[in-house]
């Protein structure tokens, strides 16, 4: 069994917009695949632009804080937007970047502690193949 591919693909965050981004922004596609990116289109125009919206502001304002962000979970390096209740983007900053890497949707609570680990897991091998991508540039 081959392992798995992973790439990153930039967002481009606008100018015109927003003013110029202090940080790159980049999603993570496994095996052709990006849980990200699939679950984005999956949701309502209205919560797309939401969620836009507080990505290029995440990429543009040194330190910008909303309550629909949490940058660091308790416990763990990487962070979440939450753009409605119960969906969740998981992202990882490094240095100059932010990395969307997971997406999540939870009926009613909150999630658990397996899942967070799982989110982990996944963050650290993504936070490791990054490292490489960076290198190769």
């Amino acid at each position: 069994m081959e392992p798995p591919t992973i790439e990153f693909r930039e967002i481009k965050i606008s100018q015109k917009d927003y003013g110029t981004p202090i940080k790159k922004v980049y999603f993570v596609i496994e095996n052709k695949r990006s849980s990200v990116m699939e679950n984005f289109y999956n949701l309502d125009k209205k919560t797309q632009a939401q969620v836009k919206a507080l990505i290029s502001k995440m990429a543009t304002i040194p330190q910008y804080q909303s309550p629909q962000i949490r940058y660091a979970l308790v416990g763990y390096t990487y962070g979440e937007i939450k753009p409605k209740p119960h969906r969740f983007f998981f992202f990882q900053m490094y240095g100059d970047a932010l990395i969307f890497f997971d997406y999540c949707i939870k009926k009613k609570d909150s999630l658990n502690h397996e899942i967070y680990e799982q989110i982990n897991q996944k963050k650290e091998r993504y936070e490791h193949a990054y490292r490489e991508y960076v290198q190769r540039r």
